[in-house]
């Protein structure tokens, strides 16, 4: 299954959410109008509630009395108010999670008290954490999410959460930090970055506010017996009465809201399971090694810790860890997750046990790893990690529009590889804002020498004498340690994480000056633009936020379609005209000949990639695929056409991984 077909599977599974979830309600409503029918029943049978005319209470025959009583002696009213409130309840309760979720994964990282990791403070178990994280997201082609650490939680676990791929954060429990391996932690987070290549991330957030409005009647019942309870002790006997009802009230919603947490269980249960084989064999695909997900599944099984989350929200996010995060009694129909045996048997036939525990260091006890000097892990002493060499320089087109949210472990090791190579003193940059707009002012003023001067005073006027000195000691930095063209976009998404943490009008301020600065000298190149497009996209507001799909096929786009097109033309090494038409012919487009560079304005370009993003799902490979045709004309994809239709594939919100991974990062230019 494709990045595509993973886009459209999760939107038929949303409408089957929304059918269980239906379900769901109309069976707490019934519920809540058949406990309001018992206690109306009661009252009549022994409260002296007067019966109505159409009732006759047989004392021999209770059971038949009571039953004729619920179908023909409650009020109606009393049965429409029940379900009006109940519905109302749930639907008021449903809008304020969704609300409250809308900021994204940040938002529930923080709802379960999860600590947001540092990299200029993180300790070295963390900057394990961050490495593997930076890899993996390189891989992929998104941006380094933010990660977080739930400090508290002592079990083994971790879960993705946000709307988006560029919005996505990742949180593991301390547990896991401290009990797994770096490949088993590898293969974890491959895992979780595969709920959020597939669209699994974005279904699973949605679920937890649509859940809330059924499970939180059971959490109104707790409360009304604990709010009860405390104002009765501070009662006299006598004036009891009404405490009493209110506490019976209060059992009875949480009896209610018992069936529809087993409903949001059921639901959460028969939509993820299968959810989670797919991203653990995504995980074995991602890091090459079936023994780093198969070994994390049986650390877990051995070890004495659990994979239980004990925070007060774990029930709500149940759906979303890595294994099961709550305890249930049900039985395995209402479990989140399949049984860890059957998880190892699938992504590892014949694993063996024993032997891989008679390899593995024991829990408690570390590999050595080698440091630099900002922390970063860049060896672990007897990996025996062999990256391989690749020489071929033009790449498939289909394995590249097939490799959309599908990073092979080439690409993983390109990852790697280009992280290693990024001096210390960088990585010290990229652990603040402040470092971090230094970094993407250092990418701004590459260029010949009188460029580069005029870029460096545009910096200065923009941002003064002292931002500018430290924009050139960046630049010196980078250029001292060998960075090529290659490092341009990793750099960029691992500062983008870290540059979030400004204002939105900082933000703005910042895609504002990059675009002056790259303007400076009186020209844009291929490189600038795909900078300053990338900045805008990643940091305005509103980034990573779902966007509805408005066309079903490129052809109602035609025209911002020839926009996109022409400019990947421009930039082909193959005549501009029969290249354009490579990607024409394909996408069927009435206008057979590329817009002149005249036309291909930054505003104009901006408006027609804002208007593809609302492409369907399923529209966008073929946009891509065009795209790649064009770029390809001459049989060659060169380093700026990759980053071109990186840029285009990323606006529409389509992660694609490194084109060229195969070759060493000091090779490309």
């Amino acid at each position: 299954m494709n990045f595509f077909e993973a886009e459209e599977l999760a939107r038929r599974t949303t409408r089957l959410l929304v059918i269980l979830y239906l379900f769901a309600v109309a069976a707490v409503a019934g519920a809540v109008c058949l406990g309001l029918g018992t206690a109306y029943a009661v009252a009549m049978m022994y409260g002296g509630v007067p019966a109505g005319v159409n009732v006759v209470i047989d004392d021999k025959h209770l059971g038949a009395a009571f039953l004729e009583i619920l179908r023909h002696g409650v009020p109606f009213t009393i049965y429409a108010w029940g379900a009006g409130v109940t519905l109302l309840l749930i639907l008021g309760a449903t809008l304020y999670k969704v609300w409250q979720l809308s900021g994204g994964g940040v938002t529930v990282a923080e709802l379960v008290g999860a600590r947001m990791v540092e990299p200029g403070s993180a300790a070295p178990e963390e900057r394990r954490l961050l490495n593997v994280v930076e890899e993996m997201a390189i891989a992929s082609g998104v941006s380094v999410p933010p990660v977080f650490v739930m400090d508290r939680e002592a079990g083994i676990n971790a879960f993705a959460a946000g709307y988006s791929p560029n919005e996505a954060v990742i949180t593991v429990t301390q547990g896991a930090l401290q009990t797994l391996s770096r490949d088993e932690l590898q293969g974890v987070i491959g895992h979780e970055f595969s709920h959020i290549l597939n669209g699994d991330m974005r279904l699973n957030v949605r679920l937890m506010g649509v859940l809330f409005g059924i499970v939180c009647i059971a959490q109104l019942g707790e409360f009304l017996i604990r709010a009860t309870a405390n104002t009765m002790v501070r009662q006299s006997r006598e004036n009891r009465g009404a405490g009493i009802m209110l506490v019976f009230a209060g059992i009875a919603l949480t009896l209610i809201g018992f069936l529809g947490l087993e409903f949001a269980r059921l639901i959460k249960a028969a939509i993820s399971r299968q959810r989670e084989f797919l991203a653990d064999a995504s995980s074995v695909q991602f890091t090459r090694n079936p023994d780093a997900i198969a070994g994390a599944l049986d650390t877990i099984a051995s070890s004495q810790r659990t994979t239980l989350v004990h925070d007060v929200h774990a029930e709500e996010l149940s759906h979303m860890f890595f294994a099961q995060g709550v305890s249930n009694w049900m039985g395995a129909m209402f479990n989140t997750h399949p049984p860890i045996e059957e998880r190892i048997r699938r992504v590892r036939p014949g694993f063996q046990r024993t032997r891989y525990r008679a390899q593995r260091a024991p829990e408690g006890v570390r590999p050595i790893a080698v440091l630099d000097a900002m922390g970063n892990v860049v060896k672990t002493i007897g990996s025996g990690t062999d990256w391989g060499r690749g020489a071929a320089q033009a790449t498939a087109v289909a394995a590249v529009a097939a490799s959309v949210g599908n990073p092979t472990p080439e690409h993983v090791d390109f990852a790697r590889r280009l992280l290693a190579a990024i001096p210390a003193s960088l990585r010290e940059r990229l652990a603040s804002p402040e470092g971090a707009q230094q970094i993407v002012f250092a990418l701004a003023i590459v260029g010949d020498e009188a460029s580069r001067r005029a870029k460096l005073e545009m910096v200065r006027e923009r941002r003064g004498d002292e931002m500018a000195r430290a924009v050139q000691g960046a630049y010196d930095e980078a250029l001292a340690a060998g960075l090529g063209r290659a490092h341009a976009l990793p750099l960029v998404g691992i500062a983008v994480p870290v540059l979030k943490a400004l204002k939105q009008a900082q933000r703005d301020a910042l895609v504002e000056d990059v675009a002056k600065v790259v303007e400076a000298d009186g020209r844009v190149t291929l490189g600038e633009f795909v900078l300053s497009t990338m900045l805008r996209q990643r940091l305005r507001e509103g980034a990573g936020s779902p966007v509805a799909s408005k066309y079903r096929n490129v052809a109602e786009v035609g025209d911002d379609a020839r926009v996109v097109l022409s400019l990947v033309a421009h930039a082909a090494l193959a005549e501009t005209g029969a290249a354009y038409a490579k990607g024409a012919d394909y996408l069927a487009l009435n206008v057979r000949e590329p817009l002149p560079t005249s036309e291909l304005s930054t505003r104009r370009i901006s408006a027609s990639l804002e208007n593809l993003r609302l492409l369907a799902p399923l529209a966008k490979p073929r946009l891509i695929k065009a795209c790649l045709d064009v770029a390809s004309a001459d049989g060659i994809i060169t380093l700026a056409q990759a980053e071109l239709v990186r840029m285009v594939a990323a606006t529409l919100d389509c992660p694609v991984p490194p084109v060229l991974a195969a070759l060493d990062p000091t090779t490309l230019k």
